[in-house]
């Protein structure tokens, strides 16, 4: 497969919170007067976020949803030099998920476009990437938020209201970075510095964003991505769930002689709870 089909169009998994809870109360910043009570009550947190992410993401084959992708592509001045926009009807299947292409650039898509999305079943691959829990070649894979509840450290930068829910910010840097397994995603993952925010009823991932420090070479050095900004928003859909609600992927990168600065922004929407088939 070429590099850039396994970099490109984005370079993003989401990871998700859902089920309760019980709250703790992690100390504020000013009155940390027992370290390791403080790192206990971190890691308490950080647990039952990862403990939350399966019965995450095992939740969302019981929705039906719309899913939106856009992606702009930019010329060296920041002009927009291509476009484009696909809407899709997302449904559990008996083996996956069914991808109805609904609208594409604003338009009713002909038969030949919808049959190859059908076919693609671009989600579909990224959900099982999901499930996988490791980076992998979808659209919105290749570099994975699901691995940032997985590092070797955080620190707690406080209690922060994120879209209107209070929350604990936990910051990481490459620093914190521990990687479990090789290959791309631990490359990006041990590039990248941000945050998380995990509600504090509940221990819902509310939201991520991360970002490169340095540059990332792959390919033997024949491609570069000089820059990756990456912001994940979910909120709750119902019944204790949180799921997704956008993403975003901004890229500055090299692939063999073509420079690509990009933007991709995933947006989820109209979750209605639904029987899978059997």
């Amino acid at each position: 497969m070429p590099v850039s089909a396994r970099v490109f169009p984005g370079l993003v998994l989401l990871i998700l919170g859902v089920s309760g809870a019980a709250s703790v109360a992690v100390p504020p910043a000013e009155t940390r007067t027992a370290p390791s009570r403080f790192q206990d009550d971190l890691r308490f947190v950080v647990s039952e976020a990862q403990r939350v992410q399966q019965s995450d993401v095992a939740a969302w084959t019981s929705y039906r949803f719309g899913r939106r992708s856009e992606r702009e592509d930019y010329d060296s001045s920041g002009q927009i030099v291509d476009r484009e926009e696909l809407e899709f009807l997302v449904s559990p299947g008996k083996d996956g998920f069914l991808e109805e292409l609904v609208r594409h650039n604003g338009l009713p898509p002909d038969a030949s476009d919808e049959e190859h999305h059908r076919r693609a079943g671009s989600f579909g691959r990224h959900y099982k990437t999901l499930v996988a829990g490791v980076g992998g070649e979808q659209e919105e894979g290749g570099y994975s938020l699901g691995q940032l509840l997985h590092l070797a450290s955080y620190r707690f930068a406080g209690r922060e209201s994120l879209n209107g829910v209070d929350c604990y910010r936990l910051d990481f840097s490459p620093e914190d970075v521990q990687p479990k397994t090789g290959g791309l995603a631990a490359k990006f993952t041990k590039a990248m510095a941000g945050s998380l925010w995990i509600t504090v009823e509940g221990f819902h991932l509310a939201g991520a964003k991360a970002e490169t420090v340095h540059p990332i070479t792959i390919a033997l050095s024949l491609s570069k991505v000089y820059s990756l900004k990456v912001r994940m928003d979910a909120a709750p859909v119902g019944e204790g769930v949180w799921l997704p609600e956008r993403v975003e992927v901004i890229t500055n990168a090299r692939i063999l002689i073509k420079s690509i600065r990009r933007r991709n922004l995933y947006t989820y929407a109209d979750f209605l709870r639904v029987v899978p088939p059997g």
